[in-house]
C-alpha cells in the first residue's frame, strides 16, 4: 500500500513539473479588472489590450447571459476551452474593407536571442457572426507596444508580417476548438505578442460555410494562449475531457506605486527583481514567503517590470508604474 501511494505521489510531482512555464500572462483570460458588461471590452481582462481602433471583445461567465457571457453571447454559443472566459475577434468582414480586430499582450519576460519558442492557442468559429471561415491567423512578436506606435496611423488593419502563421488548411469551425500552433526563433528583446489576421482582403482565403448567415464575416473565439520554450510541454494538459491550465496567480498592490509595493503569490516566492526599461536590475530580494512588501521609494518615476520567481521556478513578470 505504501509503495502504491509513493508511486502516485511521484507521478503527480512529475506531472506538475512537466507543465511548461507560460510567458503569456492571463493566457486563459480568467483574470479580469472588472466583469464585462458590453461588447468591445477586451481591456476588462487583465493585461490584454486593443492595438487598433477596432472593437475586440471579452466574454466571461460572470456576465449576464446573452451579450458577453459564456457560453451564450451575441456572437454565438460556445463553452470555453478551459475555465469560463474567452476573447473574440473578427478575422474578416466582407462588408467593411480590410476590417480586422487584434488583441495584444505584454509577455512575462523579454525573449532571448536565438532561442526557439513554441506557441499554442485554441480558436473556435462563432456561429452567429460567421458566414465564412478562414485559416489566416497570425502571431506577431514586437519589442514595442503596437498600441503606442500604430494606433494613430492604422484604423483597423495592421500591415505587418507575423512571425507565426497558421496552416491555411487548419480552418476553425463552429463545433470544435481548433489548435493553432507554431515555433519562433527570437531575435532578442521581443516583449509583446499580437494575435489576428495580418493579410488584407485580397490575400485572405475564405470559405463560405454558412450561406444563410446574415453577418458576412469570420469571427473567432480565442482561449488558452500559451508561449513556452521549445522542447517544454505546453501550458495546459488534457485528460478525461478536462483541460487544466496552469498560470501562477500573482497580485501586485498598489499600482501605480508611490513608496512601497506588496506582492502576493499562490505559491511561495523565491526571488523578486525590479527591472528598469534598460533591463537593469534596480532592486532584488529573496522573501521565501507567499507575500512580500518592497520599498521602492528610492526609484525614479517611470515604468518598471517586477520579475517574480516562485519555489517551483516559475517566472512571472508584471509591469508597474512608479509615480
Amino acid at each position: 500500500m505504501k509503495r502504491i501511494v509513493l508511486v502516485i505521489i511521484i507521478n503527480l510531482m512529475l506531472h506538475h513539473n512537466s507543465i511548461g512555464q507560460n510567458l503569456v500572462p492571463n493566457g486563459d483570460f480568467e483574470q479580469y479588472w472588472h466583469c464585462p458588461s458590453l461588447i468591445s471590452q477586451i481591456d476588462s481582462t487583465k493585461y490584454w489590450t486593443n492595438p487598433t481602433k477596432a472593437t475586440p471583445d471579452y466574454f466571461n461567465q460572470c456576465a449576464p447571459p446573452h451579450l458577453v457571457s459564456v457560453p451564450n453571447n451575441f456572437a454565438g454559443f460556445q463553452q470555453s476551452h478551459s475555465g469560463g472566459a474567452i476573447a473574440g475577434i473578427y478575422l474578416f468582414a466582407a462588408n467593411i474593407t480590410n476590417y480586422r480586430e487584434y488583441i495584444e499582450v505584454p509577455l512575462d519576460s523579454f525573449l532571448t536571442a536565438n532561442v526557439c519558442y513554441h506557441f499554442d492557442m485554441y480558436v473556435n468559429l462563432a456561429n452567429n457572426f460567421s458566414k465564412y471561415t478562414t485559416g489566416d491567423i497570425g502571431v506577431y512578436f514586437s519589442d514595442t507596444l503596437l498600441l503606442d506606435t500604430l494606433y494613430s496611423t492604422f484604423q483597423f488593419f495592421l500591415p505587418i508580417v507575423p512571425q507565426i502563421n497558421n496552416i491555411s488548411s487548419n480552418v476553425p469551425d463552429t463545433l470544435n476548438w481548433t489548435l493553432v500552433s507554431g515555433n519562433y526563433t527570437a531575435q532578442g528583446g521581443e516583449r509583446f505578442l499580437t494575435i489576428g489576421n495580418f493579410k488584407n482582403d485580397l490575400n485572405t482565403d475564405t470559405i463560405n460555410i454558412n450561406p444563410s448567415c446574415n453577418v458576412p464575416g469570420s469571427y473567432i473565439y480565442i482561449d488558452d494562449v500559451c508561449l513556452t520554450r521549445c522542447g517544454l510541454p505546453s501550458c495546459f494538459t488534457e485528460g478525461n475531457g478536462v483541460t487544466t491550465y496552469y498560470s501562477p496567480k500573482i497580485t501586485i498592490f498598489p499600482n501605480p506605486i508611490t513608496s512601497s509595493i506588496t506582492i502576493t503569490s499562490s505559491t511561495n516566492i523565491k526571488e523578486i527583481k525590479v527591472i528598469n526599461l534598460l533591463g537593469e536590475v534596480v532592486s532584488a530580494s529573496t522573501p521565501a514567503a507567499n507575500q512580500s512588501t518592497i520599498d521602492i521609494s528610492n526609484l525614479s518615476k517611470g515604468i518598471y517590470f517586477v520579475e517574480i520567481t516562485d519555489e517551483k521556478k516559475n517566472v512571472v513578470n508584471r509591469k508597474v508604474v512608479v509615480e
